[in-house]
């Protein structure tokens, strides 16, 4: 994942993200595109032209950015979509909730983009729930949020995920 400011739009960051994003990048893509948000002047585009993977529950993480985008007048959109993740915006029928766009020509010029890179191991897979008592109700799921991380603008190298 890649976030960097886009010197085409004042105030707006970009984050790209790159490769597979599945269950196990859930937290961290949440806790990176809070932060993201939180540093921004004006809010966040993010880039998924170079997704490969895109899992149904990254949706959500996608629908609490957005959220949390409106809370604080700031705006998100999503540049380039990948086939795969449009495909799966589609069918999960949120594609229209979300402002598109696509990626300029050259989303940099003259810059290196500050970059954020994930784990080379992938995560392992989480053990599967306990089956529920005859009778007991689902609990909701609720994503934890980050505060005080911050993200770069320029060249620099930071790591999220496990080391």
């Amino acid at each position: 994942m890649r976030i960097h400011s886009d010197p085409c739009t004042e105030g707006i960051l970009v984050v790209v993200l790159r490769g597979e994003i599945d269950y196990g990048c859930e937290e961290m893509l949440l806790r990176s595109l809070t932060s993201a948000l939180n540093s921004s002047a004006r809010g966040i585009a993010i880039d998924l032209s170079k997704v490969s993977f895109w899992a149904c529950s990254s949706v959500k993480v996608l629908l609490a950015t957005r959220e949390l985008a409106q809370r604080h007048g700031k705006t998100m959109s999503l540049r380039a979509l990948s086939p795969i993740v449009r495909r799966v915006l589609e069918l999960s029928e949120s594609l229209h909730l979300f402002t598109t766009e696509a990626a300029p020509a050259t989303p940099h010029p003259g810059r290196r983009p500050a970059t954020v890179a994930p784990s080379q191991t992938p995560a392992p897979a989480p053990p599967p729930p306990p089956a529920p008592a005859p009778g007991a109700r689902a609990s909701a799921y609720s994503s934890a949020g980050s505060a005080g991380t911050s993200f770069p603008s320029d060249s620099t190298d930071v790591p999220v995920g496990p080391a």
